[in-house]
């Protein structure tokens, strides 16, 4: 019988299957974009094009599996080459909008801090508090 997986090991792989979702959403959106120059959409659609065509690095019909997993690893690579050279403000305004936090700044200004509430807590057991301590 098989190992059940870690809780762990779950959370990575969802963290991971999260961030290829986030990863497509975002090269979709910048596909989009009429911001991002032309040249650089033409990247995804070359690699298209190559998983379409017969010709292949690595042949599907000769090396089952490995094939399949050069098309996957041109699809990736595509991707991170259209958001690696869109102008960043575009990118980090498509993530912003993805992750759903609204960018209300201007370029230039350093970005908010996190939200956080601010009380006053003391320490259980400490001189003082009528608890006594341990």
């Amino acid at each position: 019988m098989s190992k059940l997986p870690s809780r762990s090991e779950v959370k990575e792989t969802a963290g991971f299957l999260g961030n290829v979702v986030r990863q497509a959403r975002l090269a979709w959106r910048l596909l989009r974009d009429r911001r991002v120059p032309a040249w650089i959409k033409l990247i995804p659609v070359g690699a298209v094009i190559y998983l379409i065509s017969p010709i292949d690095l690595i042949p599907d019909l000769i090396f089952p599996g490995l094939g399949e997993l050069d098309d996957l690893a041109i699809l990736l690579l595509s991707a991170k080459a259209l958001v690696d050279l869109s102008p960043p403000d575009v990118v980090r305004q498509h993530l912003d909008q993805i992750i759903g936090r609204r960018r209300t700044r201007e370029a230039g200004e350093p970005p908010p801090s996190e939200p956080y509430i601010e009380v006053p807590y003391r320490v259980a057991g400490s001189e003082g508090d009528g608890i006594p301590g341990k």
